[in-house]
């Protein structure tokens, strides 16, 4: 982020403003060229507002390209999340073909939800970071009722797309998967396991897309 830059003589030249301010007539130019000298920051408080700044981009920055992984407790299933929570990979383990269809899809929502509390964690310790960043921030209710509205949202989305699918993801409006099940008998066991994995993403990918797509048109229809 570029600073901004706070020219030497920033003072002098505020004085000089001044100075020009109390020859002006009396009248509505001169009552705003007053409020914008009233309103003239220090200089600490622009360099404080620059630091902030920085620390803010900073913070956004190793949020924004951080991943969060999560796997099962038998260690079949891989995966990891990037920071709004969609999934960035998946795999599997080839011991998939030992196990039933049942065991696997509980693996895969087991993976979920540690990627899903190791995400948490991160955004509750970047929060704490940057506690007195966040205090400068203007309250936005809007954004806060949004959150609010897509955490109690009771709508899903589904991966699926014919008769023909090897599994299906249900993901609620945030994009959180609530549910996966192999919809082929003994999938587990007939397909290869870099397939399946492959078929797995593909379904979680696709129920996150259609929840984004009814978010996003939620949020231009200023509707929630």
């Amino acid at each position: 982020m570029e600073r901004i830059a706070v020219p030497d003589d920033y003072e002098d030249r505020i004085g000089a403003a001044r100075a020009a301010l109390e020859r002006l007539p009396e009248g509505p130019l001169r009552d705003t060229a007053a409020r914008v000298l009233d309103g003239a920051p220090p200089r600490a408080a622009v360099g404080a507002a620059a630091e902030a700044a920085d620390r803010a981009a900073a913070l956004a920055a190793q949020l924004m390209s951080a991943g969060f992984d999560g796997t099962d407790g038998g260690r079949v299933v891989w995966l990891r999340l990037d920071y709004t929570g969609r999934l960035g990979s998946l795999a599997l383990s080839p011991t998939v073909d030992r196990m039933s269809n049942r065991a696997v899809a509980k693996a895969v929502e087991a993976a979920w939800d540690a990627a899903e509390a190791a995400r948490a964690e991160h955004v509750m310790r970047a929060e704490r970071v940057g506690a007195d960043l966040l205090a400068r921030c203007a309250p936005d209710p809007r954004s806060a009722e949004l959150r609010e509205w897509i955490a109690r949202s009771p709508e899903r989305f589904s991966g699926g797309t014919s008769e023909d699918d090897v599994c299906d993801a249900e993901v609620s409006l945030g994009g959180r998967l609530t549910a996966f099940r192999f919809l082929v008998p003994n999938a587990t066991i007939d397909i290869e396991y870099e397939q399946l994995g492959a078929e797995v993403s593909a379904a979680i990918g696709l129920a996150q897309r259609r929840a984004a797509d009814r978010l996003a048109a939620v949020v231009a229809s200023g509707g929630a």
